[in-house]
């Protein structure tokens, strides 16, 4: 892992920076923290999806500030120490019980809602965290992390999904049915009863998907523009406004108490975000020029990460390893087109082989940032060891052995695809990179861009597109949901095929009984080290299938305002953590 950060890093050692695989770290500056001002961001779009249930990368960066959760991710630029849950509205991270079966948490006396007027948090509230995960207005990946995991909570989901998606019906089913392994023992103590013993659940409840939820919430539809302006918060911030599509602005939230919380520093008194820039250069020249603080959902672009990185020591450059690979190919095994050749694992590989990761990597900023990969996991979690079943000479693809095995699959004269990807931004750039080196080898490419939203509703989650044939290929990234025991994120999602038919995410319905078995092996492992050796075979063997083609990873690189200090970043959401930065100025 890859990180600079500027002022305001951990105070690691020669010696942890080492153990860590850190690059240099700018020197950290002496000043004592500043509490005022307003950090200000910039972004391309409203965030998909601001309900803690279903929230991404970016509304995660907007909740650290807003919601807490009952274990919590630290901020560090140490992939150990970041990937392993701390208490947060928790009293402790609490040991297992009962052969791993039973966890007890004590909320902190002190943590308050946000509300009029302010008061406790309970394990009430914390329940209602759970029941509000698989409501039928918004169905998310995130149930899937708590099925078959928690007691009782799949006979709960499944009588949620009958329900009328209104809020008076979502009200009455949370309040009128229970979830039998959730328990509350008293008013500040949760008993949690899984099925199973789970090697990663406290990583699972360190998400904000799980994240209580104040009784007042009920009365809004789930993530729809009233829960979003009257969000109701638990954090060290409130949502003072929300203008969808335009702008979010954050104030002190006055219930917070400090005291309750070992995580959160709060120095800033507002945080603004705009939203409607989608040019990461305009972002970057406003940055430069001290307007804004940063960027929101953007990084920087190629061409301005050239002139920057001229000047590696540059103390506002952030560069840091996500753990994503980003981008990567999904072959629709489903489509009929060219007699359903995608459904051939040779034609699949001999796309595999054709494709030019070296181009790929220029456009997503260069050697210095980026790297071509050819697997699933990456080295921010467990389980991954480094191989590489379609080689090709200096990544750059071999278009003659792809030709070769077309021709030995029954396409001689090469296919046709349908790529569809989102518009706009480096995905477009990707796909023209990727074109011309895949029609040397027979692979020609009918380029469909439409906006992100479309591509993923209309044609990845679309089961009538897909076996239709109105894509072959698609572009997406493959992420982990945090650091370390998260390879269930990036596997289960695309590959576990045993709901292949009613699953969102697993978009071309893969279904491979040995990959499932694998699956299953790691989700029920008794060790760590059993369930990272599962997920090792799992990813080697859906790379023998390849249903997807892993493409880069790398870094991200981001910039911070001159006056911006202590800019950690948060491998959770990968950005810096606006509770702890503070205003030089």
């Amino acid at each position: 892992m890859n990180i600079r950060l500027r002022s305001g890093v951990l105070g690691l050692g020669v010696a942890a920076i080492a153990a860590a695989g850190l690059a240099t770290v700018a020197p950290t500056r002496a000043e004592e923290p500043k509490t005022g001002g307003t950090f200000k961001l910039v972004g391309a779009g409203d965030v998909y999806s601001f309900d803690p249930a279903s929230a991404r990368t970016a509304a995660l960066f907007l909740h650290r500030g807003l919601t807490r959760t009952l274990l919590a991710f630290p901020t560090s630029d140490d992939a150990a120490v970041a990937g392993a849950p701390v208490a947060d509205l928790a009293e402790a991270v609490p040991e297992a019980e009962e052969g791993g079966l039973v966890y007890r948490f004590t909320i902190r006396e002190g943590a308050q809602w946000g509300s009029d007027p302010a008061r406790q948090i309970t394990a009430e509230d914390a329940v209602r965290g759970f029941k509000r995960l698989c409501n039928p207005v918004q169905p998310t990946y995130a149930p899937t992390y708590y099925i078959g995991i928690i007691s009782g909570f799949a006979e709960f989901c499944q009588g949620f999904a009958a329900v009328s998606p209104e809020v008076d019906a979502i009200r009455d089913y949370i309040q009128n049915n229970d979830v039998a392994g959730l328990e509350i023992e008293d008013d500040r103590t949760l008993k949690i009863t899984l099925e199973q013993p789970t090697p990663d659940f406290l990583s699972i409840l360190a998400l904000m998907s799980s994240a209580p939820v104040a009784a007042e919430m009920l009365d809004h539809l789930p993530n729809s523009p009233d829960f979003r302006r009257n969000y109701v918060s638990s954090g060290p911030y409130q949502v003072e406004d929300y203008v969808l599509n335009e702008s979010v602005s954050l104030e002190r939230n006055p219930a917070w108490n400090a005291d309750s919380d070992p995580l959160r520093k709060a120095y800033v008194d507002r945080i603004e975000v705009a939203f409607g820039t989608p040019d990461a250069g305009k972002t970057q020249r406003m940055i430069e020029a001290s307007d804004i603080d940063g960027y929101f959902d953007l990084s920087i672009a190629t061409a301005d990460l050239t002139r920057i990185m001229a000047n590696p020591e540059d103390p506002q450059l952030l560069q840091f390893a996500d753990g994503a690979v980003n981008p990567a190919l999904v072959l629709n095994i489903q489509s009929p087109n060219n007699n359903g050749a995608l459904a051939n694992p040779l034609v699949r590989q001999a796309i595999s082989h054709a494709v030019n990761k070296a181009a790929v990597v220029q456009v997503g900023g260069g050697p210095a940032v980026k790297r071509p990969t050819a697997q699933i996991l990456t080295s921010n979690v467990d389980g991954y060891e480094e191989f590489d079943l379609y080689p090709t000479p200096d990544s750059e693809g071999d278009a003659a052995k792809a030709k070769a095995m077309l021709a030995e699959a029954g396409y001689p004269n090469g296919v046709e695809l349908k790529f569809s990807y989102a518009a706009g931004g480096r995905y477009e750039l990707y796909a023209a990179a990727l074109q011309a080196d895949l029609a040397k080898a027979g692979v020609n490419l009918i380029m469909q861009p439409a906006p992100s939203r479309t591509v993923y509703t209309q044609m990845y989650q679309n089961k009538n597109a897909v076996r239709g044939g109105a894509w072959d290929l698609g572009m997406t990234s493959v992420k982990p949901d945090w650091v370390g025991d998260s390879a269930r994120t990036m596997i289960v999602p695309m590959f576990h095929g045993e709901a292949c038919e009613s699953s969102s995410t697993n978009w071309i319905c893969y279904n491979n009984p040995e990959v499932n078995a694998l699956i299953d092996a790691a989700l029920t492992a008794t060790s760590g080290e059993e369930a990272a050796e599962a997920w090792r075979k799992a990813d080697r063997l859906i790379m023998a299938d390849a249903p997807i083609i892993p493409l880069i990873t790398g870094k991200i690189s981001l910039y911070a305002s001159a006056r911006l200090r202590n800019t950690s970043i948060n491998l959770l959401f990968n950005n810096v953590d606006p509770t702890l930065v503070w205003l030089d100025e």
